[in-house]
């Protein structure tokens, strides 16, 4: 095989490759790029078996031929490059050689492509169309409650819902939830749900960036996303998502309004002092002052400071996690946040004071006992 193209073409394809390759594998071969050329058309591709991310792009052809590349030199070496012409030629005897038209030349060796795993293909029915920024939005807002327990392996994944009504994306720890829906603008296939792997959805995030639409194909355990070019397929983390609904609570009347950025400086400043363990901060609750109070006996810290408020509820003194409700805040847009509390030991609702058009964020927050 052997083609030439643009260093920068090839540092950008294999960018997002690069993030699904494993570091470390007990199967070498998957260390390597997939490389893949018929005339002018290089199919380029990175997997972990798990999750496989495929990208096609145009090139000076030479000699058809499939050949693996081995991921971290290699991409190395592009990004180490300056924006010339680079010529790649593989031998039969698994050697890869790279030069450039500036005279430089670099020679490796790479495993055999006769093993490397199967490549699936994009389902090419029972699909869906998104918006790559909306969906890049949406993973971008609960993508960190997702659960690292691998004891509960389908909390650690985005649970997708898909109906003629909504597109749906839910992730939880067991501390805190976040719900991010969106209409699904006239769907009308089958409803579908999945429980996708975190490492693939952030992954869907870094390809969805840009203009056009996101097309997401459902097929039985694997799930695929094709974003111009670039495809992504994955496996399906299996069993039975928690109901989510059933942990919402529908009779928080107690309403707190406050400024982000002033609560989200107030919230940091607090953290630095709580204990390292619980990171609890202690909040009261009064018509028109919230106070955040904070107290490591454990090191002999403590901190106070108040900021402005509307609050519609009895004074209420809450304790939360200050690492849990900094995350929150991150991904609230509106100058002002909204809490929806009901009592000092149950699950806090959390939103923007407006939501943008089509939307529905809803993060859910679980309190913490006072010492």
């Amino acid at each position: 095989m052997k083609f030439s193209a643009p260093q920068s073409s090839l540092a950008q394809a294999l960018a997002p490759l690069s993030t699904v390759v494993p570091q470390k594998s007990p199967m070498p071969v998957l260390s390597h790029f997939l490389a893949e050329l018929k005339g002018n058309k290089l199919t380029l591709t990175g997997s972990d078996i798990e999750v496989t991310m495929q990208t096609e792009l145009e090139v000076q052809g030479q000699k058809d031929g499939r050949t693996l590349l081995p991921s971290r030199k290699f991409l190395e070496l592009m990004r180490g490059l300056p924006d010339v012409t680079v010529t790649i030629e593989a031998t039969k005897e698994h050697r890869i050689t790279i030069t450039d038209t500036e005279g430089k030349e670099y020679k490796c060796a790479a495993e055999s492509v006769d093993v490397y795993p199967a490549v699936p293909e994009m389902p090419d029915s029972d699909t869906y169309k998104i918006s790559r920024n909306r969906l890049r939005r949406m993973i971008s807002k609960v993508l960190f409650a997702v659960s690292k327990d691998e004891l509960r392996p389908q909390l650690t994944g985005v649970f997708m819902e898909l109906s003629d009504k909504h597109f749906r994306l839910v992730t939880t720890d067991g501390h805190r939830l976040v719900k991010m829906g969106v209409q699904s603008n006239g769907y009308k296939g089958k409803a579908h749900n999945a429980i996708v792997p975190a490492k693939a959805m952030s992954a869907v995030e870094r390809i969805a960036d840009g203009e056009g639409d996101m097309e997401i194909g459902f097929a039985g355990t694997q799930l695929g996303f094709r974003a111009g070019s670039t495809t992504l397929i994955t496996r399906l983390i299996e069993g039975r998502y928690p109901n989510y609904d059933a942990v919402i609570p529908d009779q928080n009347n107690q309403v707190l309004t406050v400024n982000l950025d002033a609560l989200s400086a107030a919230v940091r400043r607090a953290s630095i002092f709580s204990n390292e363990i619980s990171r609890q901060i202690r909040l009261h609750l009064d018509k028109q002052e919230l106070q955040i109070k904070v107290e490591d006996i454990e090191q002999g810290n403590e901190g106070f400071e108040s900021v402005p408020c509307e609050y519609s509820g009895s004074a209420m003194d809450i304790g939360y996690n200050a690492g849990y409700v900094s995350e929150m805040l991150k991904r609230i847009d509106t100058q002002d946040v909204r809490f929806e509390l009901g009592s000092a030991t149950s699950a806090g609702i959390v939103k923007p004071t407006e939501q943008e058009e089509a939307e529905d964020l809803l993060m859910l927050i679980m309190p913490v006992r006072l010492n």
